[in-house]
Formats: C-alpha cells, sequence, structure tokens
C-alpha cells in the first residue's frame, strides 16, 4: 500500500469532535461509546484541555488515548508504557522447534511447556533450564543442592472419583464438573513444585514462563523490556539445544 492510500485509509475513521483518526471502524466507535467522550463540547474541549496528536496519541489533562486500540489511560507516562508493551509488538519471536512467531518471550515459553510438541513437556524445558548456569542463579534446585533429572508424572483420574455430585481431585480439595476437566486439572502444573526464584524479589514460580512473565511485567524492576528480550533470547538458545540432545 502507498503512503498516500494509507493516508486516505486512516482518515476514513475520524472522530469530528476530537479529530482524531483511528485504524477501523471498531476502534472509532469504541472511542466515540467511551465515558470522557460523551457530552463533550468538541471545539471548547480541545480548546480547554490542550489536546494534542502526534504519533498515535493522543494527549490531554485528564484524556491519554491510545488511537490504536481506543483505550484511555491516567496519565501519559502510563500510555507511553501501554504502548511500549508487546500488545503493539509484532510477533518478534520465533519457536526454536517450528516456525510459529509470538509476541513476547514468554508466550514462546507457554507454547513450548503446553505439550505442542509432544515430546518436549514442561518438565522437559523446566529440567533444561535447571541444567543452565544462569546468573543471578533463579533456580530452587541448584540453589539448594536437589537437582536430578526430570520427573514426568502423569495422573489419570476414573470414575471413581465422583463422589455423587463432582469429580473430586485426591491431591487438594479441588471439585470438577467433568472427568475430563479433573484430569486436565491433574495433568496442570497445579501440583507441581516451585523450580523458580526471582533473584530481586525472591517471589517464586513453577514454570519458567511464569517467572519471563514477571520480568516483563517490570513489577520488581529486576529487568527492562530490551534486557528482557535480550536474556530470554539467549536462554531459549541454550534450552533449545540441550532440548534436541
Amino acid at each position: 500500500m502507498s503512503r498516500a492510500n494509507a493516508k486516505n485509509q486512516a482518515n476514513r475513521f475520524v472522530c469530528k469532535s476530537c479529530d482524531v483518526s483511528f485504524t477501523s471502524q471498531l476502534a472509532l466507535g469504541s472511542h466515540l461509546r467511551s465515558p470522557r467522550h460523551a457530552g463533550r463540547n468538541p471545539s471548547a474541549a480541545r480548546k480547554s484541555s490542550g489536546i494534542k496528536q502526534k504519533s498515535g496519541i493522543v494527549k490531554a489533562s485528564k484524556h491519554h488515548e491510545c488511537s490504536d486500540c481506543s483505550r484511555d489511560f491516567k496519565s501519559h507516562s502510563a500510555l507511553k508504557q501501554h504502548q511500549a508493551s508487546p500488545i503493539h509488538d509484532g510477533r518478534n519471536f520465533k519457536c526454536p522447534f517450528c516456525n510459529r512467531k509470538y509476541k513476547s518471550p514468554s508466550a514462546v515459553a507457554l507454547h513450548l511447556e503446553s505439550g505442542y510438541h509432544k515430546i518436549i513437556t514442561r518438565h522437559h524445558v523446566t529440567s533444561a533450564v535447571h541444567a543452565m548456569n544462569i546468573i543471578p542463579n533463579l533456580s530452587i534446585k541448584r540453589i539448594t543442592g536437589t537437582l536430578s533429572p526430570p520427573t514426568v508424572r502423569t495422573y489419570i483420574a476414573s470414575a471413581a472419583s465422583f463422589d455423587g455430585t463432582a469429580y473430586k481431585c485426591y491431591l487438594c480439595p479441588k471439585t470438577f464438573r467433568t472427568l475430563s476437566a479433573l484430569n486436565g486439572h491433574l495433568n496442570s502444573p497445579a501440583h507441581d513444585d516451585d523450580e523458580f526464584r526471582c533473584p530481586k524479589c525472591k517471589r517464586t514460580f513453577k514454570l519458567i514462563s511464569g517467572f519471563v512473565q514477571h520480568l516483563e511485567s517490570r513489577c520488581c524492576g529486576l529487568a527492562e523490556v530490551g534486557q528482557v528480550n535480550n536474556y530470554f533470547i539467549d536462554m531459549t538458545a541454550q534450552f533449545s539445544r540441550l532440548l534436541k540432545m
């Protein structure tokens, strides 16, 4: 698409009150229905609030909107953080075992742990990460000296798990409406041990994907987005080699 055509396409979805362009009719409709837009005096609102549009951002004293997804934020800094998050990134992270691409490192980790590649389970991924000499150390088993080969447990519940009203898990108090739901629970990470620990805030995680999501959220400030991406790319290259052995 040429620049002229792209510009004309963008101008098709314009809020006449705010003089802001949107990428789709859906985004424009969501903007028009937002509480902050309803009842505004178009000319007075723009003049009094000092709205300024630049690179898809609507800035105002009380109106910070992402024009790509029509979401409002409390501050300009919150808006900038949203736009820097993986939600607006392309699918730049590739699975080391197939052609699938994902928007974030944690999504690749979840894909690998999901069992999509039948010869790889979450236990194999966890064991491979434990075997790596990561600094600072995040492997609880390496810290405690209890590192051992992966134990792949498979639990299978039968009709005997039905107590008359629901299917009951024999490892915890949870109950389920169907036998397949119970078996899904039994073979999920629900009963796995905590395997990883954030070296900064000491929060623990059962799966490496959970730790990576923790890094991506930057809730404890351990790493910036770029550092998380580079860290995961290096880590993926290492544990993919281990998993292929």
